[in-house]
């Protein structure tokens, strides 16, 4: 298992350019044929939040929670998930969108997943953006919690890397794992405390306790946290640990899957 680790990381340190190189000539073809370009990346996830606000916030007409606007409580926990989620998904078929190269040259398979996220990673930069001003203009005004996304964003590249190693190998063996995460994930949604309080779970305490492992609303709890709570990391700490645990376990697993199957990749396309 440490031999298939330390393979990952050194193969993956060694072609950090190239794993730039590739995310940004992806995130370029995306615009190639469209006449607005960049304008895309911040005006998509805009769209969709405003939807989630409209069905949610405003047909639903969802309270206030722990004393924060609902719609201001939402997005803090949107923009994690519109990280996340494509990442999953995409990342699923990280490898087998670049069977071509694989099958023609000897390629560092392990660092696809990597550009996947770092492409993804991009946009949510540019959501961050948007969102950051929205908070602004209403009165949110930023200060030194606000760091601690830099700690929290990292976590969520760091599970986002770990899952869709595992993904994508498990894709190349057999292609209905794309579908099945699909479907997950849109259960997922609902499932993860994002768009309705855990607190409604409050008389049932093993599925609210089931619910915090989540390794995304471990995620989605330290931006609110950082946005409007300003609690610092110590109330979060037995979830962190368990983030930490299931992450690294991810990473390990996903490591050994890369270098058992590293020379047979050609051989599954």
């Amino acid at each position: 298992m440490f031999k298939s680790i330390q393979y990952v990381i050194k193969e993956n340190f060694s072609n950090l350019y190239r794993i730039f190189s590739i995310s940004k000539y992806e995130l370029l073809a995306d615009m190639r044929d469209t006449k607005l370009g960049l304008f895309w990346n911040f005006a998509s996830p805009a769209i969709n939040l405003l939807t989630y606000w409209f069905v949610f916030g405003f047909v639903m007409e969802r309270n206030s929670v722990d004393g924060i606007p609902f719609f201001n409580w939402m997005l803090a926990g949107m923009v994690v998930w519109f990280f996340v989620r494509p990442c999953i998904v995409d990342g699923c078929n990280a490898i087998f969108a670049h069977s071509k190269m694989i099958s023609k040259m000897k390629f560092p398979v392990s660092i696809l997943p990597a550009t996947v996220v770092l492409k993804e990673l991009f946009n949510h930069f540019c959501l961050m953006i948007v969102l950051i001003l929205i908070f602004i203009v209403q009165g949110y005004r930023p200060d030194i919690h606000w760091l601690g996304l830099i700690y929290y964003c990292f976590c969520a590249i760091a599970f986002n890397i770990s899952i869709t190693m595992v993904l994508s190998v498990l894709n190349m063996i057999a292609r209905d794992t794309r579908k099945f995460v699909s479907s997950i994930m849109r259960l997922l949604l609902y499932l993860t405390p994002i768009l309705w309080p855990l607190s409604r779970f409050e008389h049932y305490s093993k599925i609210a306790f089931i619910m915090k492992l989540n390794p995304i609303y471990y995620i989605v709890c330290g931006y609110r946290d950082c946005f409007f709570y300003h609690e610092g990391f110590w109330p979060y700490r037995y979830r962190a640990i368990c983030f930490w645990i299931i992450t690294l376990f991810l990473f390990a697993f996903g490591s050994v899957l890369m270098h058992k199957f590293k020379a047979k990749f050609a051989d599954l396309i």
